[in-house]
């Protein structure tokens, strides 16, 4: 059959794009759904020439097409900012209690029954909808001032709250204590090889930010009594003490947290309002600020290992990201070379100025680097469940791999910002940066996989080829990572300063031991890795001599390690062994959650042992469909994405 030919009366935009117009006037479907302008016109617009000025108005066409897309992004952020968070919900009791193995989730391939979802919560309280009526703090074109901790602090509503009977302390001094908290003991937990040098002026970036950001500092204080509510709850316990609903403490500290994370959501949804109507050039600092408040966000969804909420966090702090590499981060005469060192110096106490070595990174350098390390591992670490290739993945080779020596031997050694790579993980999340590079190769070339099946185009040559590759420099750096291990040559950076600094640089016990066992993980994180690649590569084979050698390996590792406590930072590896264990290994990983006692109701270590069990218990119905099964299918298998970290 003939195809229709295409119309002759259809907008100019979609006969330059090439699209199937549906000719409606005053503005076509596509133009309306792209929000790109739609021409109707007698006569042929001057661009429409067939030659270079055709050629010019198609790639500016592209790029408006991508602008506005990035624009539409925003706005849909923007709108669930706007509602709130309903689904959110957090308990105040161990979660993992009240957990039995019939209530664990059982989504399997689509040929498969479907048991139901767990009840991760045993008690729970859902998020009051944001409030949506008040117009912005700012209209969009003011300039924004720097706020006070302390007014922050005196008035986070807008107006100071008196002493009384319910407020014994005020609300100046409870919401410094819950400050208080948070860096000593909050933001060490959740971030605990993030150890900066007394010389790069530890954490104080964070008080900075504080200060100037009011959507970071109520996310802090939600996550301040998010924490405290779990320590009273499980010391009440060990007390002996029941933990009613009813109890007035307990009510107090579950409404604030309620509170904090509502004003923390107005806040930020004020902030976005700013970025969308006047866009990041000019706002630089700005935006790095809702970056870190996107950030903190995104751990509190971590934290509370809750749904999948993160992933609308992790994706709007990637295009703050990306907008602000590309704006501010780029070199060369027509912007076309990446430049970290750029984008930091413009955040600097002087812009555009080099600092020495010895010189402390300001708050917005500081926060920028934090922020841009641990949306790398996030951003790597979720392609593993979203099935794609790390958003960020251009930005690895820039970011996370050392110079050729031509190339670094034309920057200054005495400038500090020319250390490299840019970014060092082994500084902020433990691993050696291998690991995260590693990661985003094998879930890219799964992604990859998976669309060439799905065309029937699979070069089973090309994969094997390419994943030989992989596995080769993974092998090559685990073997030097024992190398280095067994001759002591892993040193932590700490230990090069000066024994004054070194001896007030000392960190708690807790943090010493996650330090020195920096190494070790990283080796467990390496097998699992294999692990993973063997799956992508050969698919779900638990039999398979290679899979299983690699998951027995890990498992040696696992069980030698010195505290329990080390397992919070590997739950990536150890769900990945897990969901490949035998049915004689399943006991071991489920003791290994146990003994965490109170810290397995914190972060996503529960969630993981879930989705093992969800596996275990489908075994033999897994088996009977493997090609339908893989590690996406696993990280889904609780009715949503989760986030191994």
């Amino acid at each position: 059959m003939l195809s229709k030919p295409r119309s002759s009366e259809g907008c100019w935009t979609c006969r330059l794009r090439r699209k199937k117009c549906d000719e409606a006037r005053p503005l076509c479907n596509a133009c309306a759904t792209l929000e790109i302008d739609c021409l109707y016109d007698e006569q042929k617009p001057e661009w429409m020439d067939g030659g270079e000025k055709q050629k010019a108005r198609v790639e500016w066409l592209k790029l408006e097409v991508k602008r506005k897309a990035t624009q539409r992004r925003e706005r849909r952020y923007l709108h669930i900012l706007e509602n709130g968070m309903e689904s959110l919900e957090v308990s105040h009791l161990d979660r993992t209690d009240a957990e039995d193995d019939s209530d664990r989730a059982s989504s399997v391939p689509s040929s498969i029954p479907q048991a139901t979802p767990p009840d991760t919560n045993s008690s729970a309280s859902s998020w009051a909808r944001a409030s949506t009526s008040e117009p912005p703090t700012q209209p969009a074109e003011s300039v924004e001032e720097p706020y006070t901790l302390m007014a922050l602090l005196a008035s986070p509503t807008g107006a100071p709250l008196p002493p009384n009977d319910n407020n014994p302390m005020g609300i100046e001094e409870r919401e410094l204590n819950m400050v208080m908290l948070y860096l000593d003991y909050v933001f060490p937990f959740l971030f605990p090889f993030y150890r900066p040098r007394l010389l790069d002026a530890g954490r104080g970036w964070l008080l900075v930010l504080f200060s100037r950001n009011k959507a970071l500092l109520h996310t802090a204080l939600s996550l301040s009594s998010f924490f405290f509510n779990i320590v009273m709850d499980h010391a009440n316990r060990w007390g002996g003490k029941e933990v009613g609903g009813d109890q007035p403490c307990v009510n107090h500290n579950w409404n604030e947290l309620q509170r904090q994370q509502e004003i923390a959501l107005r806040e930020l949804q004020s902030e976005m309002q700013r970025i969308i109507g006047r866009g990041v050039d000019g706002y630089l600092a700005e935006t790095n600020r809702v970056l870190a408040s996107v950030i903190q966000l995104l751990m509190f969804e971590v934290a509370v290992a809750n749904s999948g909420n993160w992933v609308m966090h992790l994706d709007a702090a990637t295009e703050l990201f990306i907008l602000m590499f590309r704006g501010h981060g780029m070199q060369g005469e027509e912007q076309e070379t990446m430049c970290f060192v750029t984008l930091l110096l413009k955040l600097g106490h002087i812009p555009f100025a080099f600092s020495p070595k010895s010189h402390p990174w300001s708050a917005e350098q500081a926060s920028l680097r934090f922020s841009t390390a641990f949306l790398l591992a996030l951003d790597t670490l979720s392609s593993t469940t979203l099935e794609r290739a790390p958003r960020l993945i251009e930005y690895h080779q820039h970011l996370l791999t050392e110079p050729d020596k031509e190339m670094r031997a034309a920057f200054a050694a005495q400038e500090k910002e020319y250390t490299f790579p840019h970014i060092n993980l082994k500084e902020f999340v433990g691993v050696h940066n291998w690991v995260i590079l590693s990661i985003g190769e094998i879930s890219a070339l799964d992604a990859w996989k998976k669309e060439r099946k799905k065309t029937g185009s699979l070069s089973v040559a090309e994969l094997v080829s390419r994943a030989a590759i992989i596995e080769c420099n993974l092998r090559r750096n685990i073997a030097a990572l024992d190398i280095a291990t067994e001759e002591g040559q892993d040193t932590d950076p700490s230990k090069q300063d000066l024994p004054l600094i070194e001896l007030l640089s000392q960190p708690s016990v807790t943090q010493v031991q996650l330090t020195e066992m920096g190494s070790w993980m990283t080796r467990i994180w390496g097998q699992a890795i294999i692990t993973y690649l063997n799956v992508v590569v050969s698919g779900w084979q638990p039999a398979n001599p290679e899979i299983r050698s690699s998951v027995s390996l890990t498992i040696q590792l696992l069980r030698a390690l010195p505290s329990s406590s080390c397992m919070r930072t590997l739950v990536w590896p150890v769900a990945v062994s897990g969901c490949m264990a035998a049915p004689e290994e399943e006991q071991m990983f489920r003791d290994l959650v146990e003994a965490m006692g109170p810290l397995r109701s914190i972060g996503t270590i529960s969630q993981a042992l879930s989705i093992m069990e969800n596996v275990w218990l489908n075994r033999a119905k897994i088996e009977e469909n493997p090609d339908h099964w893989d590690y996406a299918s696993c990280f889904n298998g609780l009715g949503f994405a989760s986030l191994l970290v």
